[in-house]
Protein backbone atom coordinates (compact mmCIF):
# COMPACT_ATOMS: atom_id res chain seq x y z
CA UNK A 1 0.00 0.00 0.00
CA UNK A 2 3.06 2.25 0.70
CA UNK A 3 4.59 1.39 -2.46
CA UNK A 4 1.36 2.02 -4.39
CA UNK A 5 0.96 5.55 -3.01
CA UNK A 6 4.57 6.52 -3.39
CA UNK A 7 3.80 5.80 -6.36
CA UNK A 8 0.57 8.19 -6.65
CA UNK A 9 2.47 10.69 -5.52
CA UNK A 10 5.49 10.00 -7.97
CA UNK A 11 3.48 10.56 -10.68
CA UNK A 12 1.02 13.45 -9.55
CA UNK A 13 4.44 15.57 -8.46
CA UNK A 14 5.89 15.13 -11.68
CA UNK A 15 2.49 16.41 -13.49
CA UNK A 16 2.32 19.15 -11.28
CA UNK A 17 5.80 20.63 -11.43
CA UNK A 18 7.86 20.41 -14.87
CA UNK A 19 4.40 20.10 -17.07
CA UNK A 20 3.13 23.07 -15.41
CA UNK A 21 5.97 25.09 -15.36
CA UNK A 22 5.97 24.00 -19.75
CA UNK A 23 2.67 25.05 -20.16
CA UNK A 24 3.06 27.84 -18.64
CA UNK A 25 5.85 28.99 -21.02
CA UNK A 26 3.86 27.38 -23.92
CA UNK A 27 0.64 30.07 -23.09
CA UNK A 28 2.98 33.11 -22.72
CA UNK A 29 4.86 32.21 -26.04
CA UNK A 30 1.30 32.01 -27.99
CA UNK A 31 -0.02 34.50 -26.22
CA UNK A 32 2.76 37.00 -27.57
CA UNK A 33 2.59 35.51 -30.92
CA UNK A 34 -1.36 35.94 -31.16
CA UNK A 35 -0.53 39.81 -29.90
CA UNK A 36 1.86 40.67 -32.63
CA UNK A 37 -0.26 39.05 -35.40
CA UNK A 38 -3.35 41.17 -34.06
CA UNK A 39 -0.92 44.43 -34.52
CA UNK A 40 0.02 43.24 -37.34
CA UNK A 41 -3.28 42.08 -38.85
CA UNK A 42 -4.98 45.41 -37.72
CA UNK A 43 -2.07 47.38 -39.59
CA UNK A 44 -2.40 45.75 -42.95
CA UNK A 45 -5.24 45.96 -45.60
CA UNK A 46 -7.84 42.90 -45.08
CA UNK A 47 -10.04 43.06 -48.30
CA UNK A 48 -9.80 43.86 -51.84
CA UNK A 49 -7.30 42.93 -54.31
CA UNK A 50 -5.82 45.16 -56.98
CA UNK A 51 -3.75 42.42 -59.10
CA UNK A 52 -2.79 44.87 -60.97
CA UNK A 53 -1.01 46.95 -58.36
CA UNK A 54 0.60 44.09 -56.30
CA UNK A 55 3.98 44.34 -54.44
CA UNK A 56 6.09 42.08 -52.33
CA UNK A 57 4.51 44.50 -49.73
CA UNK A 58 1.12 43.14 -50.32
CA UNK A 59 2.38 39.66 -50.10
CA UNK A 60 3.70 40.23 -47.01
CA UNK A 61 0.57 41.90 -45.57
CA UNK A 62 -1.32 38.85 -47.11
CA UNK A 63 0.79 36.62 -45.33
CA UNK A 64 0.09 38.24 -41.70
CA UNK A 65 -3.27 37.69 -42.22
CA UNK A 66 -3.58 34.69 -43.35
CA UNK A 67 -1.21 33.83 -40.35
CA UNK A 68 -3.85 35.81 -38.21
CA UNK A 69 -6.85 33.83 -39.59
CA UNK A 70 -5.06 30.16 -38.67
CA UNK A 71 -4.06 31.11 -35.48
CA UNK A 72 -7.48 32.36 -34.21
CA UNK A 73 -9.16 29.47 -35.72
CA UNK A 74 -6.66 27.16 -33.75
CA UNK A 75 -7.34 28.81 -30.63
CA UNK A 76 -11.14 28.65 -31.06
CA UNK A 77 -11.33 25.16 -32.08
CA UNK A 78 -8.47 24.52 -29.40
CA UNK A 79 -10.53 25.77 -26.58
CA UNK A 80 -13.59 24.23 -27.46
CA UNK A 81 -12.22 20.91 -28.45
CA UNK A 82 -11.01 20.18 -24.87
CA UNK A 83 -14.95 20.17 -23.08
CA UNK A 84 -16.13 18.18 -26.21
CA UNK A 85 -13.65 15.60 -25.73
CA UNK A 86 -14.04 15.43 -21.67
CA UNK A 87 -17.57 15.53 -21.90
CA UNK A 88 -17.77 13.19 -24.60
CA UNK A 89 -15.67 10.90 -22.47
CA UNK A 90 -17.20 11.48 -18.92
CA UNK A 91 -18.81 7.78 -18.82
CA UNK A 92 -19.13 4.92 -21.14
CA UNK A 93 -23.11 5.72 -21.18
CA UNK A 94 -22.07 9.25 -22.77
CA UNK A 95 -19.19 8.33 -25.15
CA UNK A 96 -21.94 5.72 -26.48
CA UNK A 97 -24.25 8.65 -27.55
CA UNK A 98 -21.84 11.68 -28.05
CA UNK A 99 -18.86 9.96 -30.43
CA UNK A 100 -21.30 8.28 -33.40
CA UNK A 101 -22.87 11.78 -33.31
CA UNK A 102 -19.16 13.34 -33.49
CA UNK A 103 -18.13 10.68 -35.36
CA UNK A 104 -20.95 11.86 -38.22
CA UNK A 105 -20.59 15.41 -37.46
CA UNK A 106 -16.92 15.13 -38.93
CA UNK A 107 -17.57 13.48 -41.47
CA UNK A 108 -19.54 16.11 -43.23
CA UNK A 109 -17.12 17.52 -45.57
CA UNK A 110 -17.12 21.59 -44.50
CA UNK A 111 -17.67 22.20 -48.31
CA UNK A 112 -21.03 21.02 -48.21
CA UNK A 113 -22.02 23.84 -46.22
CA UNK A 114 -19.52 26.19 -47.39
CA UNK A 115 -21.80 28.05 -49.48
CA UNK A 116 -24.89 28.77 -46.93
CA UNK A 117 -21.96 29.56 -44.67
CA UNK A 118 -20.11 32.67 -46.61
CA UNK A 119 -23.66 33.82 -47.86
CA UNK A 120 -24.71 33.80 -44.03
CA UNK A 121 -21.74 36.05 -43.14
CA UNK A 122 -21.82 38.42 -46.02
CA UNK A 123 -25.10 39.20 -45.61
CA UNK A 124 -23.75 40.68 -42.57
CA UNK A 125 -20.71 42.19 -44.48
CA UNK A 126 -18.32 39.79 -42.39
CA UNK A 127 -15.94 38.20 -44.69
CA UNK A 128 -13.30 37.78 -42.31
CA UNK A 129 -15.60 36.15 -39.73
CA UNK A 130 -16.90 33.74 -42.57
CA UNK A 131 -13.17 32.71 -43.15
CA UNK A 132 -12.20 31.87 -39.46
CA UNK A 133 -15.37 30.27 -39.13
CA UNK A 134 -14.91 27.49 -42.26
CA UNK A 135 -10.87 27.10 -40.94
CA UNK A 136 -12.41 26.60 -37.38
CA UNK A 137 -14.76 24.03 -38.27
CA UNK A 138 -12.21 22.14 -40.70
CA UNK A 139 -9.24 22.19 -37.35
CA UNK A 140 -12.13 21.36 -34.69
CA UNK A 141 -12.59 17.91 -35.20
CA UNK A 142 -8.45 16.83 -35.31
CA UNK A 143 -8.35 18.31 -32.44
CA UNK A 144 -11.77 16.48 -30.79
CA UNK A 145 -10.68 12.79 -31.91
CA UNK A 146 -7.00 13.47 -31.10
CA UNK A 147 -8.03 14.23 -27.32
CA UNK A 148 -10.66 11.50 -27.14
CA UNK A 149 -7.67 8.66 -27.91
CA UNK A 150 -5.36 10.54 -25.19
CA UNK A 151 -7.83 10.93 -22.69
CA UNK A 152 -8.51 6.97 -23.20
CA UNK A 153 -4.55 6.32 -22.17
CA UNK A 154 -4.24 8.40 -18.96
CA UNK A 155 -3.25 5.87 -16.55
CA UNK A 156 -5.01 4.82 -13.72
CA UNK A 157 -2.50 5.50 -11.43
CA UNK A 158 -2.86 9.33 -12.46
CA UNK A 159 -6.32 9.88 -12.01
CA UNK A 160 -6.44 7.67 -8.52
CA UNK A 161 -3.51 10.31 -7.79
CA UNK A 162 -5.46 13.57 -8.33
CA UNK A 163 -8.58 11.78 -6.13
CA UNK A 164 -6.09 10.67 -3.30
CA UNK A 165 -4.96 14.87 -3.54
CA UNK A 166 -8.47 16.02 -3.82
CA UNK A 167 -7.61 17.89 -7.15
CA UNK A 168 -10.50 18.67 -9.54
CA UNK A 169 -12.70 20.90 -11.34
CA UNK A 170 -10.27 23.52 -13.15
CA UNK A 171 -7.36 22.79 -11.07
CA UNK A 172 -7.60 18.60 -12.42
CA UNK A 173 -8.17 20.17 -15.88
CA UNK A 174 -4.82 22.14 -15.53
CA UNK A 175 -2.34 20.20 -13.93
CA UNK A 176 -3.42 16.75 -14.44
CA UNK A 177 -5.45 16.27 -17.49
CA UNK A 178 -3.63 19.02 -19.90
CA UNK A 179 -0.52 17.87 -19.76
CA UNK A 180 -1.31 14.16 -19.75
CA UNK A 181 -2.96 14.35 -22.84
CA UNK A 182 0.04 17.02 -24.40
CA UNK A 183 1.23 14.61 -26.86
CA UNK A 184 -2.09 14.32 -28.18
CA UNK A 185 -2.84 17.88 -28.48
CA UNK A 186 0.23 18.52 -30.00
CA UNK A 187 -0.61 15.55 -32.56
CA UNK A 188 -4.10 16.81 -33.56
CA UNK A 189 -2.71 20.43 -33.65
CA UNK A 190 -0.09 19.02 -36.37
CA UNK A 191 -3.06 17.46 -38.16
CA UNK A 192 -5.56 20.79 -37.69
CA UNK A 193 -3.42 23.01 -38.92
CA UNK A 194 -2.36 20.72 -42.20
CA UNK A 195 -6.08 20.97 -42.50
CA UNK A 196 -6.17 24.59 -42.20
CA UNK A 197 -3.66 25.17 -45.22
CA UNK A 198 -5.68 22.62 -47.42
CA UNK A 199 -8.47 24.37 -47.13
CA UNK A 200 -7.26 28.31 -46.60
CA UNK A 201 -7.55 28.79 -50.14
CA UNK A 202 -11.32 28.38 -50.94
CA UNK A 203 -11.70 30.11 -47.49
CA UNK A 204 -10.34 33.33 -48.52
CA UNK A 205 -11.85 33.33 -52.50
CA UNK A 206 -15.10 34.43 -51.09
CA UNK A 207 -16.04 35.67 -54.71
CA UNK A 208 -16.68 32.22 -56.05
CA UNK A 209 -19.56 31.60 -53.25
CA UNK A 210 -20.98 35.69 -53.62
CA UNK A 211 -23.54 36.23 -56.98
CA UNK A 212 -21.28 38.30 -59.45
CA UNK A 213 -18.55 38.45 -57.16
CA UNK A 214 -15.36 39.94 -57.83
CA UNK A 215 -11.69 39.76 -56.54
CA UNK A 216 -12.40 42.78 -54.57
CA UNK A 217 -14.97 40.76 -52.09
CA UNK A 218 -12.39 38.45 -51.16
CA UNK A 219 -10.20 39.21 -47.69
CA UNK A 220 -6.79 39.87 -48.72
CA UNK A 221 -4.70 36.65 -47.79
CA UNK A 222 -2.33 34.20 -49.40
CA UNK A 223 -4.95 31.58 -50.60
CA UNK A 224 -6.79 34.72 -52.17
CA UNK A 225 -3.97 36.20 -53.73
CA UNK A 226 -2.89 32.43 -54.94
CA UNK A 227 -6.54 31.52 -56.80
CA UNK A 228 -6.75 35.15 -57.83
CA UNK A 229 -3.66 35.80 -59.52
CA UNK A 230 -4.43 32.32 -61.40
CA UNK A 231 -7.41 32.81 -62.47
CA UNK A 232 -5.87 36.58 -64.15
CA UNK A 233 -2.99 35.31 -65.27
CA UNK A 234 -0.41 37.21 -62.94
CA UNK A 235 2.14 34.39 -63.21
CA UNK A 236 4.69 36.87 -60.80
CA UNK A 237 1.94 37.34 -58.37
CA UNK A 238 1.13 33.65 -57.89
CA UNK A 239 4.83 32.52 -57.78
CA UNK A 240 5.60 34.60 -55.33
CA UNK A 241 2.68 33.95 -53.15
CA UNK A 242 2.96 30.02 -53.85
CA UNK A 243 6.62 30.37 -52.57
CA UNK A 244 6.02 32.44 -49.76
CA UNK A 245 3.42 29.71 -48.22
CA UNK A 246 5.93 27.21 -49.03
CA UNK A 247 8.70 28.58 -46.79
CA UNK A 248 5.80 29.78 -43.82
CA UNK A 249 4.74 26.22 -43.61
CA UNK A 250 7.74 24.66 -43.98
CA UNK A 251 9.29 27.32 -41.12
CA UNK A 252 6.47 26.61 -38.87
CA UNK A 253 6.89 22.92 -39.73
CA UNK A 254 10.64 23.33 -38.76
CA UNK A 255 10.82 25.53 -35.97
CA UNK A 256 7.30 25.19 -34.14
CA UNK A 257 5.56 21.09 -34.95
CA UNK A 258 8.83 19.57 -35.35
CA UNK A 259 10.27 21.34 -31.91
CA UNK A 260 6.84 20.59 -29.74
CA UNK A 261 6.47 16.89 -31.07
CA UNK A 262 10.11 15.99 -29.51
CA UNK A 263 9.03 18.49 -26.69
CA UNK A 264 5.81 16.27 -26.52
CA UNK A 265 7.57 12.39 -26.18
CA UNK A 266 8.83 13.78 -22.41
CA UNK A 267 4.96 14.08 -21.71
CA UNK A 268 4.24 10.25 -22.39
CA UNK A 269 3.85 7.49 -19.59
CA UNK A 270 6.19 4.80 -19.75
Amino acid sequence: MAVRHYHHHYHFSYLTSKKRHFSSVLIVIAVITLIILTVLHVLSPQQGINLNQISWEMVVFATFNTLFRLLISYFLSLVLSIPIALLITKSERTERFLLPIADIIQSVPVLAFFPVVVVFFIKFNAQESAVIFILFMAMLWNLVFSLIGGLKTVPRDITDAATIFHVKGFRKLRYITIPAVFPYIITGSLLAWAQGWSLLIVAEALHSYIPGGTAANDPLGLGSLLVNSFYNGKNAVFLAALIVMIVVIALLNFFVWQKLLHVAERFKFD
